[in-house]
């Protein structure tokens, strides 16, 4: 046979897998009215996310963290976040539950690039006023060389029952907060077979 009739081909419509990026998101909440307003974060970045990073996210009520096996599986899960959602009432101070857990997975935290987000809700919050819960989460933030992202909204003092909607309903939301997430430059690292 002769060689120069041997060609290699190459298909052009080979399919190329494309890795996605890890991105690990741990959302603490307090009740009902802060997790459903966590979870309108949530929907939105995994709507506009999704196609290139590997969502894995795990939730945990605040009030839950007491048993010890779940406070320390909420911390380390945390600590390796790239993302860490505290959605909270307004208060004059940090509930004990949340300032006991971010203060352990603030402890174990590495220098890895990460985001903190508080979503807080409250009655008419005064958009002059410094939330102490935002300004301690800011502090917890600068302390672990995260970035920061803080959104505040209005909320009826009783809890209010979880209401079905839609995907595109939750996702629109936290809109100025998800516009300022996602337009902030990130830059997490990519662990490839040849990096």
């Amino acid at each position: 046979m002769n060689n120069s009739t041997i060609t290699n081909r190459t298909p052009d419509s080979a399919p190329h897998w494309e890795p996605k990026f890890p991105f690990d998101l741990v959302i603490a909440y307090e009740d009902t009215t802060t997790r459903n307003r966590a979870l309108s974060l949530y929907d939105h970045l995994a709507q506009q996310l999704l196609d290139d990073y590997d969502f894995q996210c795990s939730w945990w009520k605040l009030g839950h963290l007491g048993n010890h096996s779940l406070h320390e599986q909420a911390s380390d899960a945390a600590a390796e976040a790239h993302m860490v959602v505290v959605s909270l009432r307004a208060a004059l101070e940090v509930p004990e539950s949340a300032r006991q857990w971010t203060e352990s997975w603030l402890a174990k935290r590495g220098d890895q690039k990460s985001a903190l987000v508080t979503v807080i809700a409250g009655d008419h919050l005064d958009p002059r006023k410094v939330c102490p819960i935002q300004a301690y989460m800011h502090k917890v933030a600068r302390a672990a060389n995260m970035d920061f992202f803080a959104h505040r909204f209005d909320a009826p003092d009783q809890q209010v029952p979880f209401v079905r909607s839609t995907l595109s309903d939750r996702a629109t939301m936290v809109t100025p907060l998800m516009e300022e997430i996602l337009d902030h430059k990130w830059t997490f690292p990519r662990w490839g077979i040849n990096e």
